[in-house]
């Protein structure tokens, strides 16, 4: 797995079409100072919908045989059961400093992957915002994985959508995966998160 730039993984396996995700080793004191204060981000679940005022954003929860766990660098990770494919939103937020442009994040997004293929690459709009959109295959400890993933920005900070599967189990949860990143949102920053009527629409 990775991070852009920020921290290395230790390792990633993949046995019987299965991913697991061990703990990220973080590279520098500076680095880790950042992640807390991103970690402490103003940030909650209503109506099923993450959302994160102080950033500026929502995404609704994958739920339906996906288990959200703990991934260090990660704000939101959730693992499929059965099968194990992993889906994940990375924020980093560079403080003053500049954000690099899309295609320099999304090449840093896959460090730590050997022998990459690209399979597809294109530019997107999710919900307005200019995204670049990867799928490829790669191996990790001589086990092919492939991925599928969103890389988008906005002035403060870069956000990672990403998805990780054994080739042979990549498709059958990618339709979800694509629905978590459709429903990623950009939204003001510092403004209050209001749960939509669930009423009947006028007629």
């Amino acid at each position: 797995m990775f991070i852009r730039g920020y921290a290395s993984p230790e390792s990633v396996c993949v046995e019987r079409g299965r991913i697991s995700l061990n703990a990220w080793r973080l590279e520098g004191v500076a680095t880790l100072v950042l992640l807390m204060l991103t970690a402490c981000a103003s940030s909650y679940v209503v109506d099923g919908i993450f959302v994160d005022e102080a950033r500026g954003f929502t995404i609704p929860l994958l739920r339906e045989g996906w288990q959200r766990f703990e991934l260090e660098g990660a704000d939101l990770a959730f693992r499929a059961e059965p099968g194990g494919q992993v889906a994940a939103l990375l924020v980093s937020c560079e403080g003053k400093q500049p954000i690099p442009p899309l295609r320099i994040l999304a090449r840093r997004l896959f460090f730590g992957i050997g022998a990459k293929r690209v399979m597809a690459q294109e530019s997107v709009s999710l919900n307005g915002t200019e995204a670049i959109h990867i799928l490829l295959e790669g191996r990790l400890k001589d086990t092919e994985v492939r991925v599928s993933s969103y890389v988008a920005k906005d002035g403060d900070c870069a956000y990672d959508l990403v998805y990780v599967a054994s080739p042979e189990l990549f498709q059958d949860r990618l339709p979800e995966f694509e629905r978590f990143v459709k429903g990623w949102v950009l939204t003001e920053k510092g403004s209050e998160f209001k749960v939509q009527s669930r009423g009947k629409a006028p007629q």
